[in-house]
């Protein structure tokens, strides 16, 4: 556990006389070496340690941010609104620009770790089928690098898969302004099915951004 040394002030007073003038400067000039060496520096070195280099002191003895290094900004959003249909072959396209997107504003620039939980459906209406889709996560400048993909060929008439899709990044160096992360798919096959991402009480999208 970190700690700081007591203070202990240079005493040169002498108890059965009046302290002279320099003995009053040596006194108080160990108090303020103390005080700037000791606790000055170690204050600002924990709010380096803690904090981005625009924080400062105002010794008003408040909070300067909302979210502390315990509390950390988070923010959590679903949408059970209905089944979305995916049918656009050969191109990054979103999923639904308004609801399979998660918006955060960052109260302090950093990295945030961004998270979507769905399940896709593929129903097929002839033997011959096939579906081949992936999916990534993009703030319009960054994209994810993690890509999950599902391919699937039943080779029977009205069949349907349900798969469970889990995709996440960590976006780096958000600025403190408002961020939005949408959901894209890209479809490379798509033979006699109909794709979807199911958005029902049973089978949310769920989206989560935290700071990290």
């Amino acid at each position: 556990m970190a700690s700081i040394s007591d203070l202990a002030w240079t005493n040169n007073l002498d108890s059965g006389k009046q302290p002279v003038l320099t003995d009053l400067e040596t006194a108080i000039d160990s108090i303020q070496t103390y005080i700037n060496a000791s606790v000055k520096d170690n204050l600002v070195q924990l709010a380096l340690d803690a904090f981005p280099a625009a924080y400062a002191f105002d010794s008003d003895g408040v909070a300067q941010y909302t979210n502390s290094l315990y509390d950390k900004l988070k923010a959590e959003d679903s949408y059970t609104g209905g089944d979305i249909t995916i049918s656009t072959t050969g191109a990054w396209t979103d999923v639904d620009t308004t609801n399979a997107a998660l918006a955060i504003t960052p109260e302090l620039a950093g990295n945030f770790k961004v998270t979507f939980q769905f399940n896709l459906e593929s129903v097929s209406s002839n033997a011959t089928n096939a579906t081949n889709v992936k999916f990534r996560l993009t703030d319009s400048s960054e994209n994810s690098t993690v890509i999950p993909k599902v391919h699937l060929v039943t080779g029977v008439t009205a069949t349907t898969n349900t798969v469970p899709v889990i995709i996440e990044h960590t976006f780096d160096a958000w600025p403190a302004s408002l961020q939005t992360v949408k959901l894209q798919y890209y479809i490379t096959t798509s033979t006699n099915t109909t794709i979807k991402v199911l958005a029902d009480s049973d089978h949310p999208i769920y989206m989560q951004g935290e700071k990290i």
